[in-house]
């Protein structure tokens, strides 16, 4: 596909058309045309897999050559630079079937000591035997997967920057991780009208983290601390062990509150995680290299959750929750209110949070105004479906904290297996973290629940 892909481009670029090329994984947030017709002297305009912004406001970045161009985002005028450009790219990919398309490019980009020279004071340079006018378009704007899911540069940088499009790059996944990004940043409108109207109503939660771990040993592995300040992490540095701890925490929470959902026949809408440290597929120092990423962060869900694997098993080909920004879709046909959210808080600590826990700082999903319910703690599937089982007619429930609520299931060899095969929610639900200069550790989802067998995991 991306060789026919350049070959595409070859052809219309030699009929004397113009072209705007976008990979399936791109969204497009705004019509990006004004902003390339800034630039009528530019033969191509190319996006980037840098991780920071080196420019000014929404002009083109600084550099050209020293970064790797990402080809899932070009604008491409037809003049003569570009045709010749473009049937090199066709020669080069063609003469040899392992050179992927994009090293093709970077490497063609340079050809000639192209890029030895300077920019023009619109940000552009000379490339490919200086035959070429071309320019970077700003990562602020014309996003990766870094930067706009992870970092969320547009918002660090200025609030009133709106980006053209984001790339889904960076992420661990696969097509439904992607997907689930888009789902999160609320970019993503291909689901049908039955995706935001479940009919058991949903169930949603505030997380919370380890009253113990100190969140300041992972911003001072975050920007703006220079890369080379820090060395790779090992499996037993502190940094790293407490990253662990804290999103076990997390994860462990959801675990307790899809069970709870899937009693109650509801849909369980995930949690915002927080995690101290970025994920690469590399040994790394806590953040990427060369990001501006601020530590710790809300990370996107494929950080922690296995999101491929568990959409690959569903014979629906559906996860068995909902993104974190769900409740704030605009696609909700009966969104929550105070009249259709029901505050549940669990006893004997009401609003008090466990001595070991702290509320998470991110997204409470609390309505002000909705009523409340008080329930006991350490409730088997039995009694939480006659705890909450009559408020089956409100459509969102509310858990003020899921710790301590759900004590197991009784049925170890019925409904406890049941739920696992229906939500997936065995040893392989978590995802990993990467990486350790001995490669990556597994977040752990079952914790302190007694294995039910093999793979198993309520008791």
């Amino acid at each position: 596909m991306g060789r026919d892909k350049i070959r595409l481009i070859r052809d219309f670029t030699k009929q004397g058309i113009d072209v705007l090329i976008s990979d399936i994984d791109v969204v497009w947030l705004k019509d990006p045309i004004p902003y390339f017709r800034r630039y009528p002297e530019a033969d191509l305009l190319v996006s980037t897999d840098q991780l920071r912004n080196e420019t000014k406001g929404d002009a083109l970045e600084f550099h050209i050559c020293q970064t790797a161009s990402n080809i899932g985002i070009m604008w491409i005028r037809s003049t003569e630079g570009t045709q010749a450009l473009t049937e090199e790219w066709v020669r080069v990919i063609e003469a040899d079937p392992r050179i992927w398309d994009q090293v093709a490019f970077n490497d063609l980009k340079m050809q000639g000591n192209a890029c030895s020279g300077k920019r023009d004071e619109k940000g552009l340079m000379r490339a490919y035997n200086n035959k070429v006018s071309m320019g970077v378009l700003p990562v602020a704007l014309f996003s990766n997967g870094h930067t706009f899911y992870v970092q969320r540069m547009h918002d660090e940088l200025d609030r009133g920057l709106h980006p053209y499009a984001v790339h889904a790059t960076f992420q661990y996944g696969g097509t439904p991780g992607k997907r689930h990004r888009m789902r999160e940043a609320s970019v993503w409108y291909g689901d049908p009208p039955e995706y935001y109207d479940h009919a058991g109503g949903y169930l949603s939660f505030d997380p919370f983290i380890p009253a113990d771990i100190d969140l300041q040993q992972f911003k001072a592995r975050g920007f703006p601390t220079h890369d080379s300040v820090h060395k790779n992490l090992e499996r037993n540095s502190p940094e790293l062990i407490n990253h662990m701890a804290l999103v076990n925490f997390q994860l462990q929470q959801m675990r307790d509150a899809l069970a709870i959902a899937w009693v109650l026949g509801r849909q369980l809408v995930a949690p915002p995680i927080l995690c101290g440290l970025d994920r690469v597929w590399f040994p790394h120092y806590g953040r990427f290299p060369g990001s501006n990423l601020k530590l710790p962060f809300e990370c996107p869900l494929d950080h922690v959750v296995n999101i491929e694997h568990i959409f690959r098993r569903s014979k629906d080909h559906q996860l068995p929750f909902k993104e974190n920004s769900f409740l704030s879709s605009k696609f909700l046909p009966d969104p929550p209110s105070a009249a259709n959210q029901l505050y549940i808080k669990t006893a004997p600590r009401g609003n008090a949070a466990p001595a070991f826990a702290r509320p998470q700082p991110l997204h409470p999903k609390r309505i002000p105004g909705s009523k409340e319910l008080l329930i006991d703690g350490g409730m088997t599937e039995g009694k939480i479906k006659g705890a909450l089982g009559p408020y089956s007619n409100i459509k969102y429930l509310h858990l003020e904290s899921v710790i301590g609520l759900f004590a197991g299931f009784e049925d170890l060899s019925g409904i406890a297996r049941a739920f696992e095969r229906e939500t997936y929610a065995d040893r392989s639900f978590a995802a990993e973290w990467c990486c350790t200069t001995n490669g990556p550790i597994k977040y752990d989802f079952i914790g302190d629940r007694q294995v039910a067998g093999a793979g198993g995991m309520f008791g």
